[in-house]
């Protein structure tokens, strides 16, 4: 009797860790499908036929509204510097020069807003697994001028000048209106707008590749 009650015992648990076991092995299933969907794909042929399936039935409204939910995107951000050179000469004559230069750094940005899109601005082919978006121009989202990296250099004086080149709080606020067209200029560079682009297209690629497990060649064309 007393044998026959530890082996009953001994069997409870047995199953008992057993079945711990089985929780942990599902958790680490469900984990892998969701976090890691090509990973999971790899692990497990079969699912990836049911994956592909599944993606297709996710339809076109459906990948829409996930590109659409990204909202503003910045696919962008660079940092600009602009040298100005602030001129006090009298008369245009070396003897009574006053200048001094100033290197400014601005942080900029770029954004496209993708909420604003209709369903007509895309073409999806989930066969091919290629998407066509048409965007509106890309847009300058912030130029944010940082004036702990500003660089005053020293102050060139002509023969009959004298002493630093000192500006008012006027004159000040008159470079930094002008700094941010000088930067919305050097932003308008197209070399920078295809990188927004590129930029753009891989950030969507990889919300899709999340999404479905499926690899999608994304286009951004602007209207």
């Amino acid at each position: 009797m007393t044998i026959f009650l530890y082996k009953k015992k001994h069997r409870f648990k047995l199953h008992k860790i057993l079945f711990y076991l089985f929780i942990l092995f599902a958790l680490f299933i469900l984990i892998l499908f969701f976090k890691y969907p090509s990973k999971f794909q790899k692990l497990f042929p079969y699912f990836h036929t049911y994956k592909i399936e599944s993606s297709s039935i996710l339809s076109d409204d459906t990948l829409i509204n996930e590109i659409k939910n990204v909202n503003k995107l910045i696919p962008l951000e660079i940092e600009l510097s602009e040298t100005l050179t602030i001129d006090n000469t009298y008369f245009n004559l070396d003897i009574l020069k006053k200048s001094k230069k100033i290197t400014f750094f601005a942080n900029c940005s770029y954004a496209i807003d993708f909420s604003t899109l209709s369903n007509s601005n895309f073409e999806i082919n989930t066969t091919t697994k290629e998407i066509s978006i048409t965007i509106p121009q890309i847009d300058i989202f912030s130029i944010d001028i940082d004036e702990s990296k500003t660089i005053y250099y020293d102050t060139e004086v002509g023969f009959l000048r004298f002493g630093d080149l000192k500006l008012s709080s006027e004159e000040l606020s008159s470079i930094y209106k002008n700094l941010n067209n000088l930067f919305t200029e050097k932003m308008n560079n197209p070399d920078f707008y295809e990188q927004a682009i590129l930029n753009a297209e891989n950030s969507l690629k990889s919300l899709l590749l999340n999404l479905t497990g499926e690899n999608y060649n994304i286009t951004l064309k602007v209207d």
